[in-house]
């Protein structure tokens, strides 16, 4: 009971400025709750032993369920109409989930995929798009430990390895040094799993980041002396 009271104030505490989490982002969270460094239990014990039981006595509010990976159908064709400001590449389904959930998708016009190739017709739709010319910018967010460059690993590996080369596509590596995150508390700590930052941080900073590479639209641009001018003519014209 104390450890199920123990996750439901985790949960509680990261809902305050997260729609939703993961797992590993609860397991942090009671890890921090705790003080105790290292954690009594690892990781994988955590989720098959108190997570699981907690579980058993019904949902956590705010937990995104562990992905499932069914077929997945075609886009529709209108999608192929469009495509992404920004590209952003994932080391795990789960964080494809969390970016999801915190709707930036939307409303930054992101396209987040992981390097396993889910969601396949979301990878499959940015081929497409590449395929017949458009370029976003790319981001790859992933772990400390994560050693493996993505572009010769998942399925837009082609596509974007050559237009990085060829200088067509922005990217940035968003994820975190092999040494870890500084983590910015009152102790020296380093973050290693991206799960360790809460979820509205980790989205906020990598989308902040990723967008930064978006060319800014001129259309939107604020109105200078000049191009009121220009305007002025074109309407005497």
């Amino acid at each position: 009971r104390a450890t199920a009271r123990l996750l439901d104030r985790a949960a509680a505490e990261l809902r305050v400025e997260s729609r939703a989490f993961t797992s590993r982002n609860l397991y942090h969270a009671a890890r921090h709750l705790t003080a105790v460094e290292p954690a009594p239990l690892g990781r994988e014990a955590f989720l098959a032993g108190p997570l699981a039981a907690r579980l058993r006595a019904g949902p956590v509010a705010g937990l995104l369920p562990p992905p499932v990976r069914a077929p997945e159908e075609r886009l529709p064709a209108e999608w192929d109409a469009y495509f992404p400001a920004a590209i952003l590449l994932v080391d795990r389904p789960e964080i494809v989930d969390l970016f999801v959930a915190s709707g930036v998708l939307v409303q930054g016009r992101i396209a987040v995929v992981a390097i396993d190739g889910t969601p396949t017709n979301v990878v499959a739709w940015l081929c497409r798009g590449l395929r017949v010319g458009h370029r976003a910018p790319v981001g790859y967010l992933h772990d400390a430990d994560t050693v493996l460059y993505p572009f010769r690993y998942e399925p837009l590996a082609t596509w974007i390895e050559v237009a990085v080369e060829e200088r067509e596509l922005p990217y940035r590596d968003l994820g975190f040094e092999p040494r870890g995150l500084a983590s910015g508390g009152a102790t020296s700590l380093r973050l290693r799993e991206l799960e360790e930052l809460p979820p509205w941080r980790l989205v906020a900073q990598a989308t902040r980041e990723l967008l930064a590479l978006v060319p800014p639209d001129p259309l939107l641009a604020p109105l200078t002396k000049t191009r009121r001018r220009t305007g002025r003519r074109r309407a005497a014209d």
